[in-house]
Formats: structure tokens, C-alpha cells, sequence
């Protein structure tokens, strides 16, 4: 019994040590990156370039916010960047080209936000549609109807409000910066203190026990759905109101920078298993690592490249964490 005992013990300490590090390794991986980048780059630790790095990530930080919902909930949804511009793009026309007034714009931000993440929704939930198909669709008819709808031409120069909200500050932090940080305050309590919360994570983690159990899955899946065309919204009017224009093009690439740091932070592809605050980390990873590319000088090319490596490493530590946590099961 003696030696049973001895042989166990090292291997329950060892699943410890592989289930605190699985947890909690990110914030050493952060922690790592940001003295590494100090150290290559005496810039970096500078109030005005921290600030930078709060500042150019507060749009994709709010998409992300959402994302966590879609994601643990076996969901995912890669039209967020045409969400953003579509709605980007609906509201300045009208405020431009038509005259509407600055609170119309700013409805019109908010009602195709939620218009496009109530259809995605539905479809993946009641027409049992695969969400990346869906959204993949939703995505490349968004991005056509922002062509049709600007007529492929920017606009600038939109009514004070705008630019107020996107050049403004509440101390030493911009407002987008607030923004973003409120979002996650808010996706945090929604997902970790509401019984919303605790059903997401229900059916992430077995939509069959899930719905035995009484919960309506359909809906809760629509409703992150929803939850991530609104932050897409959100995020929709922080980035015109930062840039005081519309463009064709903006919102590129949004939707894989808010995979890569939900997935980076912790939340599995699998579904049932993340959390808000590790989606901070990973959005501040993402900034951290686009702002070194910058201050050391690598080139415009070269920065796809090791972006687009970041989200197949993102995905394949997600694979070697799933696989290791059955193992340990």
C-alpha cells in the first residue's frame, strides 16, 4: 500500500501542476512578452506608447468581448469585420449622403449590428446551419453591400459627436479605451454572474445534457449570436468615431485578431470552457506583439506572415490543450 502511495502521489501532483499551468499560463506568457518586448525596445514602456497600445486594440478588444460568447458556446462567427463596416457604413451614408442627424447614424450603427447578428443566429440555431458557413455567407454578402452602399467612396468629416467620442478622454484613458475596458466589466458579469452565463457555458459543454436539463438551446445559441453583432456594433461606432471617416476596407481582418485572442486567452474551440478575463490577456497579446512589429521595424509583409503564424499556433495550442485534458480525465 506503501508504494502505491508513493507511485500516485507524483502523478497527482504532476496533473496539478499541467491543470495550473493550462489555466493560468497566459498571464506568464504575457508577463515574458512584455519584458521581452521592454528590453528590445526601451520606447515600449512609455506612457504615450502603452496608451497606443490600449488605443489600437480597443476596437478588436470589444469584438472579442462577444466572441467569447459565440465561441463557448460551440459557436463561431467570422463576419464581425463586415458587421462592423456594413454598419459603419449604413450609418455615415445616411448621415452624408441623406442628412440625417447624428442619433440617427448612431441608431442605424446599432440596428444593423444586431439585424446581422440576429440573422446569423437564427440560422445556426433554429435552421441548424453550421455557424462558420453562415457567417462565412454573412461576410462576403456584407462586404458587398457595403460596396453598394458607399458606392466604393470614403467619407469624413462626420458631426461633432463622433469625433468627440473618438478623440475624447475620462482621465488619463481615451474613451474607446473606457469603452473596451467596460465591455469586458460587462460580458464578464453577464458571463460569470447571471444565470445566461451559466447556461452558455451548459451548452458549450453538452448541448444534449443541456437541453434534457431544460434549457432552450436555441435560443441561448441565437442569443450569443446577438450578444456579438451588438459588441460588433459597439466596436462599429468606437472605430468610426477614432477615425472621423468611413472607408470601404475598414474591418479587414477583425474577425481572425478576435478568434486568435479569445482562443489565446483560454476559451476552446470546443466549446464549454473560457472566460472574459482571459480574453483580455489575449487581446493584449495581440496588441502587445502588433506594437514590438512596429517599434522594431518589421516589414508590412512580414507582419501578416507572423500574424497569420499566431493564429495557427492559437489553434493548435487549443488542439494540444483539449487533447491533454482528456488524457489527464
Amino acid at each position: 500500500m506503501e508504494k502505491t502511495a508513493v507511485l500516485v502521489r507524483p502523478v497527482s501532483i504532476g496533473r496539478k501542476a499541467i491543470n495550473i499551468f493550462l489555466k493560468y499560463g497566459i498571464y506568464l506568457v504575457f508577463v515574458i512578452l512584455c519584458v521581452g518586448v521592454a528590453i528590445a525596445s526601451p520606447v515600449f514602456l512609455t506612457v504615450q506608447n502603452l496608451s497606443n497600445v490600449l488605443l489600437q486594440t480597443s476596437t478588436v478588444g470589444i469584438i472579442a468581448v462577444g466572441m467569447t460568447f459565440v465561441i463557448i458556446a460551440r459557436g463561431i462567427d467570422v463576419s464581425v469585420g463586415a458587421i462592423v463596416a456594413l454598419s459603419s457604413a449604413v450609418a455615415v451614408t445616411a448621415m452624408k449622403v441623406d442628412n440625417q442627424p447624428w442619433w440617427m447614424g448612431l441608431i442605424l450603427i446599432f440596428a444593423v449590428a444586431l439585424a446581422v447578428g440576429l440573422a446569423n443566429g437564427l440560422s445556426s440555431a433554429y435552421l441548424r446551419m453550421p455557424p462558420f458557413l453562415v457567417t462565412l455567407a454573412t461576410m462576403t454578402v456584407a462586404r458587398g453591400m457595403v460596396l453598394s452602399i458607399s458606392q466604393g467612396q470614403n467619407y469624413w468629416g462626420l458631426p461633432d459627436f463622433y469625433p468627440n467620442l473618438g478623440l475624447g478622454t475620462v482621465g488619463p484613458l481615451s474613451i474607446p479605451v473606457v469603452i473596451m475596458l467596460l465591455s469586458f466589466v460587462a460580458g464578464h458579469f453577464l458571463l460569470s454572474n447571471t444565470v445566461f452565463g451559466r447556461k452558455v457555458y451548459a451548452v458549450g459543454g453538452n448541448p444534449d445534457a443541456a437541453r434534457v436539463s431544460g434549457i432552450n438551446v436555441d435560443r441561448i445559441i441565437m442569443m450569443t449570436f446577438v450578444i456579438v453583432g451588438l459588441f460588433c456594433g459597439l466596436a462599429s461606432l468606437v472605430l468610426t468615431a477614432r477615425l472621423n471617416s468611413f472607408t470601404p476596407s475598414m474591418g479587414t481582418g477583425f474577425e481572425f485578431s478576435a478568434i486568435a485572442a479569445v482562443v489565446i486567452g483560454g476559451t476552446s474551440l470546443a466549446g464549454g470552457e473560457g472566460n472574459i478575463g482571459g480574453t483580455l490577456i489575449g487581446v493584449l497579446i495581440m496588441g502587445v506583439i502588433n506594437n514590438a512589429l512596429n517599434l522594431l521595424g518589421v516589414s508590412v509583409y512580414m507582419q501578416d506572415i507572423i500574424r497569420g503564424a499566431i493564429i495557427f499556433l492559437a489553434v493548435m495550442i487549443d488542439a494540444l490543450r483539449n487533447r491533454y485534458a482528456q488524457n489527464l480525465d
